[in-house]
């Protein structure tokens, strides 16, 4: 069954001596939030650390080194 959620997706660039993250909002009917992040990041899947949060939301995070990235699904 699918569940409409609000995602933040943050990247991290040290590269580019960012020291702010780009933030991107987004909304989405998703039946797995799992499915959503291995879209963007199949290669890299084994290394995503999900969590789900107290406040119910579920957190992705992926450290490249020079580049991290982060998503946060909140249900609506």
């Amino acid at each position: 069954m699918k569940e409409e959620y609000e995602i933040v997706a943050e990247i991290i660039n040290s590269c580019a001596g960012s020291s702010r993250p780009q933030r991107f909002f987004e909304e989405a009917e998703l039946e797995d939030t799992d499915i959503y992040v291995k879209a963007k990041h199949g290669r890299d899947w084994d290394q995503v650390i999900k969590t789900v949060l107290p406040s119910g939301e579920i957190e992705y995070k992926l450290d490249k080194g020079s580049i991290q990235y982060r998503y946060v699904f909140t249900k609506f």
